[in-house]
């Protein structure tokens, strides 16, 4: 569509000129498709890294178009912990807790960008990208893991073990944890698994739990991306990885099509 030809153009712009051009691009991209909560995010995240850009009309309407998704109190997280307005940090922690899930549509964006950026006729590729297709998804998704993962840093700041000694602050950090567990990347599950695991009463059940959770989900994504890595027909196979993102919420559920495809167990191997 026009607005994913703006957001490959976005992803374009920034690693050469930075977030304020891209920014641009994205909001142009907003304004062509304004019911898209992945194009929504997406502004709001580069609007967090370029000064003077003011993202709270940006959440407001990404509250409305997606209410469930915590991923929408970032901004007045990182902006009470900037503000050092302790009070209001903690009582955004605690909306953010009972949120059902942090989704920074993964799928949806790296799919997007991909197609539309495959068909720019000045893309150069390599060998070891692959077609056009393969080289788009991974610059796609090398650009969104660096805008992803400064979105979510407040959260680590939030639950640091020194404000977690605050039992009402712990529990709180818990139910973030949960909810992060349930969103659509691994960026985020990986966080909230930490979060848990750091909680967690050493040698408790909830700790043992955790653990074998960190287990699967480190094992799922290995395991999937050596299949990927493998593949010799590359472009082809990103093609039938595409059509996946396109039909899959989340990355995770990507990963494990791609694990049963190969006729591979879902599940890592006893310890021994």
């Amino acid at each position: 569509t026009p607005a994913d030809v703006l957001l490959a153009d976005a992803m374009r712009r920034q690693f050469v000129e930075g977030a304020g051009a891209a920014l641009v691009l994205v909001e142009g991209a907003a304004q062509k498709a304004p019911d898209r909560p992945d194009i929504a995010w997406l502004q709001i995240a580069l609007c967090r890294m370029v000064p003077g850009c003011q993202p709270e009309p940006l959440e407001a309407r990404l509250r409305r178009l997606d209410p469930g998704n915590g991923i929408v109190w970032l901004g007045p997280l990182a902006k009470a912990q900037q503000q050092r307005d302790v009070a209001a940090e903690n009582e955004i922690l605690d909306v953010m807790s009972r949120s059902e899930r942090f989704d920074i549509y993964w799928n949806s964006l790296a799919a997007h960008i991909a197609i539309a950026r495959s068909q720019d006729p000045n893309l150069k590729t390599t060998v070891l990208q692959g077609g056009p297709l393969s080289s788009s998804l991974n610059d796609a998704i090398d650009w969104l893991s660096g805008v992803a993962l400064p979105a979510l840093s407040p959260i680590s700041q939030a639950c640091s073990a020194q404000r977690a000694a605050n039992p009402t602050i712990a529990a709180r950090c818990l139910g973030v944890a949960q909810a992060m567990q349930r969103g659509d990347t691994y960026i985020a599950e990986g966080m909230g698994l930490g979060i848990a695991q750091r909680l967690a009463p050493p040698a408790s059940l909830q700790s043992v739990a955790t653990d074998e959770q960190i287990l699967v989900s480190r094992y799922q994504r290995d395991t999937a991306g050596q299949i990927i890595n493998n593949q010799v027909e590359r472009e082809r196979f990103t093609h039938e990885l595409i059509k996946l993102m396109s039909s899959l919420h989340r990355e995770q559920d990507v990963f494990v099509a791609v694990i049963r495809w190969a006729g591979q167990p879902l599940m890592p191997p006893p310890a021994s």
